[in-house]
């Protein structure tokens, strides 16, 4: 069941807590070539895909020792794959030195999001009259694949490494596809698991957004977290639906500075 009154409000640590572990949930559905390691109130998750907020750390707690960082980002930089280092405000500045220090540079910050359960304003934006909204089985993981790419401008390859059969097969993972007229215009990705879901992979292609879909499909995976037993949503946004994700009722409950590789690709 999902938390009442004033225990709603999900804290900063729990929803870092829970984006932690939809890491090792994640990595336990790609299969050997990921992996997670903890330190301390450092996390590691590496999934093999060349975007580095797929692999790098998080940290847990503003407390985190620099070392534990460090000696993660040791076993990922061994890897040879782009990573990153995503750190929450009030960590000591000795984290930025050290990211500063293994050659990665400042990205854009990134906004971690959370929405308690408003079931009448999810159902209301998830209804949009011109769009149909259901859920992919695991062979058709390559729906969300196109509609991702394209909607993130990003290499396909990218994608099917990502979000693969085997994934989607897992319990925890629901891939949507929004289709006006039978042609697929939106996609997101959720992973529901314990009080808490996670949305990822918002994606509508450029010629089909300003039209609500993307909020729809975002409405809907979160709406279905809820009715399983989620106390709380969340999602890390990009600028561009930032404002969107406020509409629906999404707050920023912190923003985590992020530091990759120089010259890598983009997840978002």
């Amino acid at each position: 069941m999902a938390r009442s009154g004033a225990a709603l409000q999900a804290t900063p640590d729990e929803v870092t807590s829970a984006f932690a572990e939809d890491g090792r949930i994640l990595a336990a559905a790609l299969g050997a070539r990921a992996m997670t390691r903890t330190l301390g109130h450092a996390s590691l998750m590496i999934t093999g895909v060349p975007i580095p907020t797929l692999n790098g750390v998080v940290t847990l707690r503003p407390s985190v020792k620099a070392a534990d960082a460090g000696k993660l980002l040791e076993v990922m930089e061994r890897k040879h794959i782009p990573h990153s280092i995503q750190i929450r405000p009030g960590c000591g500045s000795e984290l930025v030195e050290l990211a500063a220090s293994r050659g990665l540079v400042e990205d854009e910050p990134v906004p971690l999001m959370v929405m308690q359960p408003a079931a009448d304003r999810l159902g209301e934006v998830a209804r949009h009259p011109d769009l149909s909204i259901r859920v992919l089985a695991p062979d058709e993981a390559s729906v969300h694949v196109a509609i991702g790419a394209e909607g993130f401008g990003a290499p396909v390859e990218l994608f099917e490494a990502l979000v693969t059969p085997r994934v989607l097969a897992h319990p925890a993972f629901r891939a949507y596809v929004g289709t006006v007229d039978g042609e697929p215009v939106t996609t997101a990705l959720a992973l529901a698991h314990g009080d808490h879901v996670g949305i990822f992979d918002v994606a509508t292609p450029p010629r089909h957004r300003g039209r609500g879909y993307g909020a729809a499909v975002t409405a809907r995976a979160a709406l279905d977290g809820f009715e399983a037993g989620a106390s709380f949503a969340y999602l890390q946004s990009s600028p561009a639906g930032f404002g969107i994700y406020e509409r629906l009722g999404f707050r920023t409950l912190e923003t985590w500075t992020v530091w990759v590789t120089p010259g890598a690709p983009s997840h978002s």
